[in-house]
């Protein structure tokens, strides 16, 4: 398989829109022009330990990596970046769907613990101090209180009705459709539109 140029500011190189970010995408990723695009016929996933493991070619020795989305919230299972433990990017992943079986299951539970977000059912109290924002909400996984700072910065947008927060120990939190908000709710949210 050939080398897989990564994206940057000028736009898609290698068949993917654009390179590493994205909306809301924190990563720190060392870009690294030897990346290669993995399939299940180039590369192997397993988990030793807890952590997941990536062999590329499938003979080579298995090591220790990370999974990162390049794209979280427009293209949550495309465009998946395989990172080493100090975040250089080792491989590309064009799609979880080349991957079957146990090895898919890997990558999506991975995946899923990566980017656990709950979704925001209701804004029960919002509260601004000193360039932070205190929240109380109930979630789809109970009541949570969380910090923003930079509240507009921490906000961000996905198409018209859905939005994402980032809160200041790296939590992420999801309404799905503010349009679904009850009053009261979509009231504390406003200024923040």
């Amino acid at each position: 398989m050939s080398p897989m140029m990564m994206g940057g500011p000028g736009g898609p190189r290698g068949g993917r829109p654009g390179g590493p970010g994205g909306p809301g995408s924190r990563k720190t990723v060392r870009e690294n022009p030897n990346s290669v695009q993995i399939t299940k016929d180039n590369a192997t996933f397993l988990m030793k330990n807890g952590f997941l493991f990536m062999a590329c070619p499938k003979d080579a020795e298995p090591r220790r990596v990370l999974l990162h989305r390049d794209f979280p919230f427009d293209h949550p299972w495309s465009y998946i970046s395989v990172l080493s433990t100090d975040n250089t990017e080792l491989a590309f992943l064009q799609n979880i769907d080349l991957f079957e079986g146990e090895e898919k299951e890997i990558i999506v539970r991975e995946l899923e613990r990566k980017y656990y977000t709950p979704a925001i059912k209701k804004i029960l109290s919002v509260k601004d101090r000193f360039g932070f924002s205190y929240w109380d909400v109930e979630t789809d996984s109970g009541k949570v209180t969380f910090t923003l700072q930079d509240t507009f910065k921490s906000i961000s947008r996905a198409g018209d009705h859905k939005l994402f927060f980032s809160d200041v120990d790296g939590n992420r939190f999801v309404i799905e459709n503010i349009e679904a908000l009850d009053r009261k709710s979509h009231k504390k949210i406003e200024l923040y539109l």
